[in-house]
Formats: structure tokens, sequence, C-alpha cells
């Protein structure tokens, strides 16, 4: 009984949602699209942040503020005739990606290795 009363009642949502859709298919085929478009557009602001310092200091941090007095008392030289590579100032930071030949990166040899690593770049 229960059966025969949810079958019937599907089989007519189903068939009144599919006559809908064949009286408005403009819509159900651009609807999709439009959509698509919309949320794809979100892309186009999608940038890489590099700046580390950017990425781990908070915003109104001290180092952050030192390091602006730093730029404004000491301009860097932005001619043509300097190198590229004269304009970039990484700071202190690095990045190292660490990786594991067999087993996982948290087993304590491959951890004892990173906190030596740690250690050196400190010095």
């Amino acid at each position: 009984m229960l059966r025969q009363v949810l079958h019937e009642g599907l089989r007519t949502s189903f068939h009144k949602l599919g006559h809908f859709v064949a009286n408005h298919p403009v819509f159900f085929a651009s609807a999709p699209v439009l959509i698509s478009i919309l949320l794809g557009a979100s892309f186009s602001r999608y940038r890489i942040e590099e700046n580390v310092e950017y990425l781990l200091a908070p915003k109104h941090s001290l180092a952050k503020i030192e390091g602006n007095l730093v730029d404004s008392l000491f301009p860097v030289n932005r001619s043509k005739h300097t190198l590229y590579s004269d304009l970039q100032t990484p700071g202190r930071y690095g990045r190292v990606i660490v990786t594991s030949r067999r087993g996982s990166v948290l087993d304590p040899h491959h951890v004892n290795s990173v906190l030596k690593v740690s250690e050196l770049s400190l010095e």
C-alpha cells in the first residue's frame, strides 16, 4: 500500500517536472551556462601571493611597520641600469619542501632532519 502511494506520488511529480522542463527549454539550457560564467568570473581575481611577510606576519605588526620605515628611509634604486636581482628584498625567509622516499615525512628521523635545518637557518 505505502509502496504504491509512494510510487504514484513520485511518478506524478516527475511527470510534472518533465513537462515543466519541456515547456521552458531556453531557461534550462541557458541557466547552467550563466551560472558557470558567474562562478568562473571569480577566477579573474585569483592571484598567487608570493610575499611571505604578507602571509605570515599580522597586518599591523611591528615588523611590517619597521620594514616600511626602512623602505621609506633607504629607497631602492629602481633605474633601468640596475639588475632585477638587486630590487628583491627577500628578508630572512626561506622555503623548504620536505619529501620522503620511504615512509612518512613525520617519522622521527625526518622530523629531526627538519629541526636541524631550522636550527642551522637561525644561526
